[in-house]
């Protein structure tokens, strides 16, 4: 299979996944669907150990391009719901799921914008490294939804419960630095070497250093 949002290979024992619709790499509904493919058919046949995510260009995600969503979905009521729309949450989430269930390190490399959905699917990897003035948040509640993929259980687990109600209801913003004192990510880096330095630490893993 061709995949048109999602660019996949594999360097030196380490997969790279990386969100390809520059310059927000918005998560589609297409982008849904091949990452299903991926996690269902290609990376477990895949002899990788270790795995990153990352965007294509300037940013990791503005999130779920909701628009598209609604108009694929939500807007074919009473046909595509309440079956339709269930699943489709039900399988996004497995796909996450699957990215913390892998039995090597899982990294996600975090630049310029997180959002919604392209957090929750942050959260999911067992290591976040942040570049120097990312900005990250859960922007669900502008548009009358809540985070629906798993970040409402996530985000508590890491933040505490009352941190977690804090930026989910109010949908705010927030900076690298406060994602990192809050422990939602677990290094900031230079935005120029994000990639290579989460290549290195694979690497270490990987060799065991």
């Amino acid at each position: 299979m061709k995949l048109k949002t999602i660019e996949w290979k594999i360097d030196q024992g380490i997969g790279h996944l990386a969100l390809n619709q520059p310059p927000a790499n918005t998560m589609t509904r297409l982008f849904f669907d091949e990452l299903s493919v991926l996690t269902h058919d290609i990376i477990p046949q895949s002899a990788i150990k270790a795995l990153i995510i990352y965007g294509n260009g300037r940013h990791f995600s503005a999130g779920a391009d909701h628009y598209d969503l609604r108009n694929r979905i939500i807007e074919n009521l009473p046909s595509a719901y309440p079956e339709e729309f269930p699943s489709f949450l039900k399988e996004t989430t497995r796909s996450f799921l699957f990215f913390e269930y892998l039995q090597i390190p899982s990294f996600a490399a975090i630049r310029g914008t997180c959002f919604g959905s392209a957090m929750e699917l942050a959260l999911f990897c067992k290591y976040r490294i942040c570049a120097e003035g990312t900005v990250l948040g859960f922007p669900e509640t502008s548009f009358g939804l809540m985070p629906g993929c798993g970040g409402s259980v996530k985000l508590p687990a890491i933040v505490g419960r009352a941190k977690a109600i804090e930026l989910i209801v109010s949908g705010r913003n927030f900076s690298a630095s406060e994602a990192y004192e809050w422990g939602i990510v677990h290094k900031i880096v230079h935005r120029r070497t994000l990639i290579e330095e989460v290549v290195n630490m694979a690497k270490a893993m990987i060799n065991g250093q």
